[in-house]
């Protein structure tokens, strides 16, 4: 049964993310607003031999960004074929969202301020940019943990054997068709026979003394008496 945290869910997307995100920094920055290159700062392009030692490291740059992306794909291709792991949605994206700001802050703390070989927007108010280029990988770090550890907890009360087990009892209460809600059993026919408005749906409008009774609040159901 698929109940194990989506670990290796979380490390596919850190990896994509990463991947995706070098991509987004390298067709914006570098090549659409055109803020900076790989080497701008060391080697400015400012003629074609320049320009072209930039771009060599522009392709080594994406190069990288496409081997994170492909180590995502084979680790994401890995989780789904595990029976193990349960699929999560929110844990996903919330990696996506990780690994992108991973990628920012690692790449903003050592290109931009450790080694100075380029700067996001360079010009006076560049240490601006920078800084606040690490604030946004930080705030995308932040924002993709909570989103994963949302995820997990949902998770967590889907595979819960009590949650399983009032599930599967709610749906026999209610049936095919039927709606099981606050002690009140309700067939949910549209139609009638001839294919016209049913106006006669039936409804038990009081529960019956010790009769088991659901509610579904947020996708959870409750049983009380």
């Amino acid at each position: 049964m698929k109940s194990t945290p989506p670990a290796a869910l979380v490390s596919a997307g850190l990896f994509l993310g990463c991947g995706l995100g070098g991509f987004v920094d390298g067709i914006l920055l570098h090549q659409i607003l055109q803020w900076h290159n790989m080497l701008s700062s060391v080697r400015p392009p400012l003629d074609l031999i320049d320009m072209k030692y930039n771009m060599v490291w522009d392709g080594i740059f994406h190069a990288f960004t496409w081997l994170m992306t492909c180590v995502g794909l084979w680790k994401l291709w890995r989780a789904g074929g595990r029976a193990d792991v349960a699929w999560c949605s929110r844990a996903f994206m919330g990696s996506l969202l990780a690994g992108w700001g991973l990628f920012n802050f690692v790449e903003g703390l050592i290109d931009h301020q450790l080694l100075g070989i380029h700067h996001v927007h360079p010009g006076p108010g560049q240490l601006a940019w920078d800084l606040g280029f690490l604030v946004l990988g930080l705030l995308q770090v932040g924002g993709g943990w909570l989103v994963i550890r949302a995820g997990r907890q949902t998770l967590t009360r889907r595979t819960d054997p009590a949650h399983r087990l009032l599930s599967a009892r709610y749906e026999r209460l209610a049936g095919p068709g039927g709606v099981a809600t606050n002690g009140l059993s309700v067939r949910d026919d549209a139609t009638d026979g001839r294919g016209a408005p049913n106006r006669h749906r039936q409804r038990s409008r009081r529960p019956v003394r010790g009769q088991r009774h659901f509610e579904i609040v947020a996708g959870v159901p409750h049983e009380w008496e």
